[in-house]
C-alpha cells in the first residue's frame, strides 16, 4: 500500500516545475552522498589495523602452534608456507601420506602459476617433466562452433598449465615444510575439536590419539569439508560434482579444450595433454536451474556424471575425435564440487577461518578451484600473521579474511553464477562467444581466458570494446542457427531410451 502511495505520489510530480526540480536534485544528491559516505565507511573499516588483543605472541604456549592447518592441499600447504615464512609456528595436518592422488581436473590456471612461482615450484616441476604450459587451445560451443588457437602472444603468458595433483599437491606441501611449517602426514582428524575460550586456544584430536594445539585452525579439508561441517560452519553438502580419467594412446595434438555440449550446461567437458604425453579428461557438472539447492544441475544431476563421461570418449562428436579409435582410458574417479561459497554462509569465526574449496572457492562458471584456492591460502596467511601481530582473533578480526577474499575474487562469483544461469538457458550466448572468436582469432580468446582464469572480472564482458562485438556476433548466430537451421554437435539416442543430443 505504502509502495503504492509513492508510485502515484511520483507519477503526479509536474517535474516541469522549479520546485520540483529543486527538490528531485535534491533527493538525488543525498542518496549519492549517502553512498558515497557507505562505501567510505566501509572501505575505512576494511584497511582499519586490527586493534590489540587478548592474545599476544609472547604469551603462547611453547607446546602450541599460531595456526593449525587442517589439510595440505593447494590452499592450505600455500597459507602454511607463507605463515611459516614469515615466522609462524605453523602445523601443516593432512590425513594421508604424500604424494597422493586427489581428483581434479589438474588445471593450474595464470595467478596460481603466479604464486608457485614465487614459491619456487613451477619451474622445478616444469624441469622435472611433472608440468605442461598450455599455449594451444580452444573449445566447442553447443551448436559446434570450434576455435584452437595460441594466446600467449596475446596474454604475454600462458593462461594456463597442466599438473597432476600427485605431483602438485606433494610439491607444495613439501615446500611448506622447507618453508618452515611441520607437515604431519596420516593426522586424520577425529570427532574431538574444541575451543578453549578463555585461553585462545584450539585442541584438535586424531583418530589415533595424537593431539595439537594452537591459536588459530584454519579448516582446508576439501570440498566435503567434515571438519566445517562437524563445527557448525558448512551448512549443506556439496552440490557440483566432476570426474575425472587418464587417457593414453589418443589423437589430441592440442594442449587443451573446453567441450560445452547443451545437454550439459552449464558443465562441459575438458582435456588437457600432460608432461608425460597423457590426456587428462574430466566433466563438470555445475550447479544451475531454480532447484540448484536440491541438485539441479542445469539439465542433469550428479546420477548422470558417470553416463556423460563415458558417453564423451565414445559417441560425442568432438571429444571422441580427440581420444582417437583406440583410447586407452583409465577408470573414472569422481570429486564433489562446492562452488561459489555454496552452503557456507561465511568463512571465519573465533580463532577460526575456512579457505580453499571448504569455503566454496570454486568458480560457479568454469568448475575450477586450484588458482583460487592458492590465492585465498595466501589471504589466509596474509590476514592470521595480522591477527597474530595483533594479538587479537576475534571474529571481528577474522572477518577481515572475508572481506579479503571477498575483494580479491569472491565477488566475481556473483556474476559466475549469472553467467552459468545465462548460457544454461540460452546456449547461443556461447555460440556467440564462439562465433566472435572465429571471426576474431586469438585476441578475442585471450580475453575469454583472461576472465575464465580470474585475471580479470567477468564484468570485462559488459565492456563496450567485448559487449559490441558480441552483440553483433548474438544477431550472426540466431541468423545462422534459426534462420538457416545449423548446428553440428548432436550425439544419438543412448541405450535408455533419454536424448542426450536433440
Amino acid at each position: 500500500f505504502e509502495k503504492r502511495k509513492m508510485l502515484n505520489y511520483l507519477s503526479n510530480l509536474d517535474f516541469k516545475d522549479r520546485d520540483t526540480q529543486i527538490y528531485a536534485g535534491a533527493a538525488i544528491g543525498a542518496v549519492t552522498a549517502g553512498f558515497l559516505v557507505r562505501r567510505s565507511i566501509r572501505k575505512h573499516r576494511e584497511n582499519a589495523p586490527i586493534p590489540a588483543g587478548a592474545f599476544p605472541v609472547s604469551d603462547l604456549p611453547k607446546d602450541c602452534y599460531d595456526a593449525i592447518i587442517v589439510g595440505a592441499g593447494p590452499s592450505g600447504s600455500v597459507c602454511g608456507y607463507y605463515l611459516a615464512k614469515a615466522g609462524a609456528k605453523v602445523a601443516l595436518l593432512d590425513k594421508e601420506a604424500f604424494p597422493r592422488e586427489k581428483v581434479c581436473g589438474d588445471a593450474v590456471c595464470t595467478p596460481a602459476i603466479h604464486i608457485l612461482k614465487d614459491m619456487g615450484v613451477i619451474d622445478a616441476l616444469v624441469a622435472e617433466g611433472k608440468a605442461k604450459y598450455a599455449d594451444s587451445g580452444g573449445f566447442v560451443s553447443p551448436a559446434g562452433l570450434s576455435y584452437i588457437g595460441n594466446s600467449v602472444h596475446e596474454l604475454g603468458e600462458s593462461a594456463a598449465c597442466a599438473i597432476k595433483r600427485y605431483h602438485l599437491d606433494n610439491a607444495v606441501a613439501k615446500k611448506a615444510a622447507e618453508a618452515g611449517a611441520e607437515l604431519m602426514e596420516k593426522f586424520e582428524v577425529g570427532n574431538d575439536v574444541t575451543f578453549d575460550a578463555e585461553k585462545g586456544l584450539w585442541t584438535v584430536k586424531s583418530v589415533n590419539g595424537d593431539v595439537v594445539k594452537g591459536r588459530m585452525l584454519v579448516c582446508a579439508d576439501g570440498a566435503t569439508s567434515r571438519l566445517a561441517t562437524r563445527l557448525g560452519l558448512c551448512k549443506a553438502p556439496a552440490m557440483g560434482v566432476s570426474s575425472r580419467a587418464y587417457i593414453a594412446n589418443h589423437n589430441t595434438e592440442f594442449d587443451g579444450a573446453c567441450f560445452y555440449p547443451r545437454w550439459s550446461l552449464p558443465g562441459y567437458a575438458a582435456i588437457f595433454k600432460h608432461a608425460d604425453g597423457e590426456l587428462g579428461y574430466c566433466y563438470y557438472l555445475i550447479p544451475a536451474g531454480k532447484d540448484m539447492d536440491k541438485g539441479q544441475l542445469g539439465m542433469v544431476t550428479a546420477d548422470d556424471l558417470k553416463r556423460l563421461h563415458e558417453e564423451g570418449i565414445k559417441i560425442d562428436p568432438f571429444i571422441s575425435r580427440a581420444m582417437g579409435p583406440e583410447p586407452k582410458c583409465q577408470r573414472m574417479k569422481a570429486g564433489s564440487l562446492r562452488v561459489g561459497g555454496q552452503g557456507v554462509p561465511k568463512t571465519y569465526d573465533e580463532h577460526l577461518i575456512i579457505v580453499g574449496d571448504a569455503a566454496g572457492h570454486i568458480d560457479p562458471l568454469t568448475g575450477e578451484g586450484i588458482h583460487t584456492a592458492m590465492m585465498g591460502g595466501k589471504i589466509a596467511a596474509e590476514s592470521i600473521l595480522k591477527m597474530r601481530d595483533a594479538g587479537n582473533f576475534t571474529a571481528e578480526a577474522t572477518k577481515k579474511f572475508e572481506q579479503a577474499w571477498m575483494k580479491r575474487f569472491g565477488h566475481d562469483f556473483y556474476w559466475s553464477q549469472a553467467f552459468a544461469e545465462a548460457i544454461y538457458r540460452c546456449p547461443i550466448l556461447m555460440d556467440a562467444v564462439a562465433n566472435e572468436t572465429q571471426r576474431s582469432g586469438d585476441r578475442f580468446m585471450s580475453v575469454w581466458a583472461e576472465v575464465a582464469t580470474c585475471m580479470r572480472p567477468k564484468t570485462d564482458f559488459f565492456r563496450p570494446s567485448v559487449a559490441v562485438p558480441l552483440a553483433f556476433a548474438l544477431v550472426r548466430e540466431v541468423f545462422r542457427q534459426k534462420v538457416l537451421g545449423k548446428t553440428n554437435y548432436d550425439m544419438p539416442l543412448i541405450a535408455n531410451g533419454k536424448a542426450t543430443g536433440k
